[in-house]
């Protein structure tokens, strides 16, 4: 499953970007009301939506480890 920028134009769904299916592919459409694409930049991420989507993970030193837990590489030592 791959996700899609695409916007309304009051007629039609355009997508924003180049996209490589076969035709007749079956694709479903979900609809995210509480964006304004003028606000954001023509259908661009606004930065500002981030905030508030970040998890507590519980890991005290993620940040710092983040290579660690995410592909098991050596952790750092801190300093």
């Amino acid at each position: 499953m791959k996700q899609i920028k695409a916007h309304y134009d009051g007629k039609q769904i355009v997508l924003d970007e180049d996209v490589q299916i076969q035709p007749n592919t079956q694709v479903t459409v979900l609809v995210e009301e509480n964006g304004d694409l003028n606000k954001t930049g023509g259908g661009k991420t606004d930065p500002l939506e981030i905030f508030g989507k970040a998890v507590d993970t519980g890991i005290e030193d993620f940040a710092e480890n983040h290579d660690h837990y995410l592909y098991g590489t050596p952790k750092r030592k801190h300093e």
